[in-house]
């Protein structure tokens, strides 16, 4: 299972921060070694928190996710 703080830490590292430089959920699915299925669920449950949006196949952090892994680092 993807664990989602550490999706979340993969989205900081890989800038997708918004529209613009968000990440194809195929390249995160490899870049993770995680099967599609477990990136969506993880996906799902980030999306709700508001810390994530997925648009078009592709994910990037909301500025609500953005705070949340900074907080993680203090």
């Amino acid at each position: 299972m993807v664990d989602p703080f550490e999706l979340l830490k993969a989205l900081h590292a890989l800038s997708a921060v918004d529209a613009d430089r968000a990440v194809r959920l195929d390249k995160l699915s490899s870049l993770m070694q995680a099967p599609r299925g477990e990136l969506d669920e993880a996906l799902r449950s980030l999306a709700d928190m508001k810390y994530v949006e997925v648009v078009d196949d592709k994910v990037f952090l909301t500025e609500l996710g953005i705070l949340k892994i900074s907080s993680l680092f203090c």
